[in-house]
């Protein structure tokens, strides 16, 4: 595990440790996106000390996928939903991001012990 002192740093740490684990893969830069958006939440909205992040490999039939996962402690009572930013906010976009994205394949989970996680399905070959 690495601890940043700079929680502003956590999405980039995030698309580079992507890159490490898949390299140039074809679904990357969408990855890329949807790792940016969830732990920026995590860390403005999870109001807790620490954020995870995974990635695994998912075969459904003929239908493969990447799982993209973002845990946070769950401290916040608020719950992860898109909303509708005025026309002058430069905030509040990220999870439609993440809607159009993954066409809608994501969601919001509490694990046994209370932390929350926000995950995403992507196609593992792009536009899938």
């Amino acid at each position: 595990m690495t601890e940043i002192e700079n929680p502003a740093r956590l999405p980039g740490l995030a698309r580079r440790e992507l890159r490490r684990w898949i390299g140039d893969h074809p679904s990357l830069a969408d990855l890329h996106l949807i790792a940016t958006e969830l732990v920026t939440n995590a860390v403005v909205h999870g109001a807790g000390p620490w954020v995870r992040m995974s990635l695994r490999a998912v075969d459904e039939g003929e239908r493969c996928y990447w799982r993209l996962a973002v845990e946070d402690p769950g401290l916040s009572a608020s719950v992860p939903m898109p909303r509708m930013p005025g026309p002058h906010e430069s905030r509040g976009r990220g999870l439609w991001i993440v809607d159009d994205l993954t066409r809608g394949c994501w969601a919001t989970d509490r694990t046994r012990t209370g932390e929350r996680v926000v995950w995403a399905l992507l196609p593992r070959e792009a536009g899938s």
